[in-house]
């Protein structure tokens, strides 16, 4: 299956999943007018990074026999990148009371470990603490909000999102790897004000999770088709 392909297969089932993890309760709010997003959604804080593999790596040299060559193995090298925070931004339009499509920005400093094993001599295992690195993500979305599905006096709305995005890491040495991202995700929007035509407005809230599958990157595998976590909690504005 291409990267495309089981790209397409992640968000897909992701959205899914997210709408039935959050039903319609219509019924229950048909007397009173929905509320509809802002036009405008502007956001930016924090978040957290979750660990993910970078493949196996093996040191190894072709020894020296008669007939056919034998590869001897020295040690086996697999590659880590460690959890950390993440700095993030967003700016979102709204196109329907449903539907908004979003630019985000996301920056973080996570580090590489690698753990050393089965090395030729038996020696024991060992974990290596790599330096960081600069990792950023550039990322289109689609949002999608369960406006019928709102709670604590229509404050608050449950989202789903899925989109893609452009990576680029960035060693200390200067050496970069790019790759693209696709991510499926869901949270809750709250904003504080509601105006007279039923708009929510003014200061408020955002939590997200994401499932982002990474191709492309620091990698020890020619396969990089990696997976990660993001959690995030920003600040938002809406006008």
């Amino acid at each position: 299956m291409t990267a495309r392909a089981r790209a397409s297969v992640l968000i897909t089932a992701g959205v899914l999943s997210c709408s039935v993890a959050f039903p319609a309760i219509a019924a229950a709010q048909a007397e009173t007018p929905a509320v509809r997003p802002p036009i405008v959604e502007i956001g930016g804080g924090i978040g957290w990074v979750g660990q993910a593999d970078a493949g196996t790596r093996d040191a190894s040299m072709t020894a020296n026999a008669l007939g056919e060559a034998a590869t001897v193995r020295f040690f086996s090298a697999s590659g880590k990148t460690r959890s950390g925070s993440v700095g993030v931004g967003t700016v979102g339009i709204n196109l329907s009371s449903r539907f908004g499509v979003e630019g985000g920005f996301q920056f973080s400093r996570p580090s590489l470990s690698v753990r050393v094993d089965q090395d030729v001599e038996k020696t024991p295992a060992v974990t290596v603490e790599g330096t960081s690195f600069e990792q950023s993500v550039g990322e289109g979305n689609l949002v999608y909000h369960f406006n019928n599905s709102r709670f604590d006096n229509r404050k608050t709305v449950p989202f789903v999102l899925a989109g893609a995005g452009v990576l680029r890491q960035k060693a200390d040495d200067g050496t970069t790897e790019t790759g693209t991202i696709y991510q499926a995700g869901l949270g809750f929007k709250w904003l504080s004000g509601l105006s007279k035509t039923g708009r929510a407005q003014g200061l408020g809230m955002r939590l997200d999770v994401r499932y982002i599958f990474r191709n492309g990157g620091f990698d020890f595998q020619d396969e990089q088709y990696r997976s990660f976590f993001v959690l995030t909690a920003t600040a938002l504005f809406g006008l």
